[in-house]
């Protein structure tokens, strides 16, 4: 009889690095914070349509957010705002909507800002702007939207 050989199952373990997120941190991050007021500003926003403004923030009124955008046919890839979102969610201040997956701030993080007052006139100045530009911003989301109910719906069927 031929013998049956032992197959050895291994299991790797990888690790990986990721900076630790307090509340400190994220008051001493300027990009982190106008993130947060522009939410705040939005009401709820998706991450498409965060995505969108931001490249108008950079391109049309030429203010340099601290994100690297990179154009890839027609959408746009900042892949430092992912990175702040998790950050901002991470810590409470923000969260997501399971209906409409758009970002909204949480008790925690409305209070945040109340408690923080930062006297920035370029924070004035982008959400001046983020104020301007909420039109545009609007039909995105609602095209992000129409994607999830359409995809909540064929999962039902």
């Amino acid at each position: 009889m031929p013998e049956k050989t032992q197959q050895q199952k291994t299991k790797e373990l990888k690790t990986f690095s990721v900076q630790v997120v307090t509340l400190e941190t994220v008051k001493n991050d300027r990009r982190k914070l106008a993130l947060l007021n522009m939410i705040k500003v939005l009401n709820s926003v998706s991450e498409k349509g965060l995505t969108y403004l931001i490249n108008i923030i950079h391109e049309e009124k030429k203010i340099d957010l601290g994100y690297s955008i990179v154009k890839l046919g027609n959408r746009f890839i900042v892949r430092e705002l992912s990175e702040d979102i998790k950050a901002l969610l991470y810590v409470g201040l923000v969260e997501t909507d399971p209906k409409s997956k758009k970002l909204q701030l949480t008790s925690r993080g409305r209070e945040f800002l109340e408690n923080l007052q930062v006297a920035d006139s370029k924070l004035d100045e982008i959400l001046r702007i983020v104020e301007e530009q909420k039109s545009r911003v609007v039909p995105i989301d609602e095209e992000v939207s129409a994607v999830v109910q359409t995809t909540q719906q064929a999962r039902r069927k």
